[in-house]
């Protein structure tokens, strides 16, 4: 893929949608306390803005909400922090995970750049709860027809992603 015009968020149509619409399961996180974290390997989200949200790993297995594949986004802490997650984790009560089983890879990380624009209208004062994020709308490009336009989402996502590694590999060996 090349870039060019074809790819230019400029050159599309875009239309409201309710966060809501979008996904078929939007559930938050459960609350585990430190004090009961069992050490492990399974990434446990949180509403840190680094590392993809990931706090710790823990082992725990019951009482507790596993996720994958989804969007994530904070509710508190660091409000409006949003990641995609392909891996399985366990999600806290801060944070809310946003699915939707047709997605792939470069839809959710298209879609979580939008939602993480709500970063500037939250705070820690304010934070995301559920009835606020349904009365969320976000912009995506659209058809002809006014259809989310997934074809445009994912080719100019796997555009940018091709151009990243074509400038990594250059650097790459720029080093050597």
């Amino acid at each position: 893929m090349g870039g060019g015009a074809k790819y230019n968020l400029k050159s599309v149509q875009w239309k409201e949608f309710y966060i809501n619409e979008l996904f078929e399961d939007i559930q938050r996180g459960k609350r585990l306390t430190k004090a009961n974290f069992i050490n492990g390997e399974t990434p446990y989200v949180s509403s840190s803005s680094e590392s993809n949200g990931v706090d710790t790993f823990i082992g725990n297995k019951e009482k507790v909400r596993i996720f994958e594949n989804c969007i994530t986004l904070a509710n508190s802490g660091s409000v409006g922090s949003t990641f995609y997650h392909p891996y399985t984790f366990v999600a806290s009560d801060h944070i809310t995970h946003l699915k939707n089983d047709n997605f792939n890879k470069y839809i959710y990380l298209f879609i979580a750049s939008i939602i993480k624009r709500l970063k500037s209208k939250y705070n820690f004062n304010r934070e995301i709860n559920d009835n606020r994020l349904k009365r969320e709308v976000i912009i995506l490009p659209i058809t002809e027809n006014e259809d989310i336009d997934y074809k445009f989402i994912e080719e100019y996502m796997m555009n940018l992603e091709t151009g990243m590694i074509k400038k990594y590999l250059k650097y790459l060996k720029y080093k050597s």
